[in-house]
């Protein structure tokens, strides 16, 4: 089979994948308020050095977390002999950018195996060296990488041991972690979407006993297929009596490429917002977008089929995509807010509209609205405050916005600020 036609028949096994996995769309408004926690949002650079144009294009967007992996393999490409000078550099850039880092361990390295195999499995004859592996890191790094996570997606093609092997690896590095550098969170799972009977043994092993949070990456076809994933997860969570952390450790979505997921990047920005602002309003601690930038220069693109590098919001070049200064009205307006599940108060809104509220500090409040099953509607705000101002999501730039003035709503999301604390009201007109 040529590579064209796998990918063609790969990518038609995917979609159908997505479509029978997608249950009835929850709403993404939930009934409950909730604080975005300030250092909410992060990105992940994937494997790319930084510069400091780079820290600037972070700080410009608002990012706080940074999330990358700290490969085994390049770190010890032959058994005994450590090689840290890259990660030394990422960790005291990143830091003296006052960024938080979130570190992978993984994978494996080859020195690890007699004779050559499929490799991503760590067995109990060779969980040792991994250990040593995360020791070395840890105490390296101690009171420097803020979390680390176990491994990625152990569950989709970065794992070929058995779910016990893996199971016994999470432990055994969640115990090393907490021995050497009690203050580091300790993130496990890093599962693709939620796989039920995985989550669940994860538990059963009593591998949770030993972390701070579980994490998953709930790719979907679209926002509200990102968060029905959420909520699946949730109730799974609920029947452990779960009170750790949630973090998902990726999401996002390609522009360009063969993924079912891709979009095209004029609703970039549409997406962009409505994943951050349905995970924001959800008990999410954390989100790393996937990711920073693509891995290509304007108008250098691959072929069409590489879908993996168009997930970023920038181009290698650092060229802002459209998406960019959505991903950061979100970062910068609502880390820190108050998700208020009474507010505004709807008048003949339809179902389909949804309006997501925060208050910050000095009565700074954001409200994001659209529709989110199509159709256009006409709708008057009476947000009784001051600074009243509406943002083009392509651009990040405001405009002032008069009291009581007619807005069209739509499926791209309307985001607006104000300052005020009387309720807000929506009005359909």
């Amino acid at each position: 089979m040529s590579k064209k036609i796998y990918t063609v028949f790969f990518s038609v096994l995917l979609i159908l994948f997505f479509v029978l996995c997608s249950c009835a769309t929850p709403p993404f408004s939930r009934t409950a308020d909730r604080t975005v926690p300030d250092d909410f949002f992060g990105i992940s650079p994937y494997q790319r050095d930084l510069e400091k144009e780079d820290f600037q294009m972070l700080d410009e967007i608002g990012a706080v977390w940074l999330r990358r992996t700290c490969r085994w393999s390049s770190l010890e490409a032959k058994q005994g002999v450590w090689d840290f000078s890259s990660w030394d550099l990422y960790v005291r850039d990143s830091k003296a950018d006052g960024k938080k880092i979130l570190a992978i361990l993984g994978y494996d390295a080859p020195w690890i195996y007699a004779e050559p195999v499929s490799g991503r499995k760590i067995t109990a004859e060779t969980l040792p060296y991994y250990i040593n592996y995360v020791e070395q890191v840890v105490t390296r790094y101690k009171g420097q990488i803020d979390a680390y996570e176990i491994w990625n997606e152990p569950n989709w093609n970065s794992w070929y041991g058995t779910r016990e092997e893996f199971y016994a690896l999470t432990i055994a590095a969640a115990k090393k972690i907490r021995e050497i550098d009690p203050q580091a969170k300790i993130v496990a799972g890093s599962f693709w979407r939620v796989p039920d009977s995985f989550v669940r043994g994860l538990f059963n092993s009593g591998a949770m006993e030993y972390a701070d949070a579980i994490s998953f990456h709930p790719y979907a076809l679209n926002p509200a297929g990102t968060v029905n994933l959420f909520d699946k997860l949730e109730k799974i969570l609920a029947e452990y009596n779960y009170g750790g952390e949630v973090w998902v450790t990726e999401v996002g979505y390609p522009t360009g490429g063969w993924y079912p997921t891709a979009v095209k990047e004029k609703n970039f920005p549409r997406a962009i917002i409505k994943t951050l602002a349905g995970l924001a309003v959800r008990n999410v601690r954390a989100v790393i977008w996937y990711e920073f930038k693509d891995g290509f220069n304007l108008g250098q693109a691959p072929s069409k089929m590489e879908s993996e590098s168009f997930f970023g919001i920038a181009t290698l070049d650092r060229i802002r995509k459209n998406g960019y200064w959505a991903w950061a009205l979100c970062a910068r307006n609502l880390a820190g807010t108050t998700y208020r599940s009474d507010w505004p108060l709807r008048e003949n809104l339809p179902d389909r509209t949804v309006s997501l509220c925060f208050t910050g500090q000095n009565n700074k409040n954001v409200l994001i609205i659209w529709n989110e099953n199509g159709g256009n509607i006409k709708i008057s705000l009476d947000l009784q405050g001051d600074s009243l101002a509406i943002y083009d999501i392509s651009t990040g730039q405001g405009r002032p916005l008069m009291q009581n003035e007619e807005i069209v709503i739509s499926e791209d999301p309307v985001f607006i600020t104000w300052y005020g604390n009387q309720t807000p009201l929506a009005v359909k007109l």
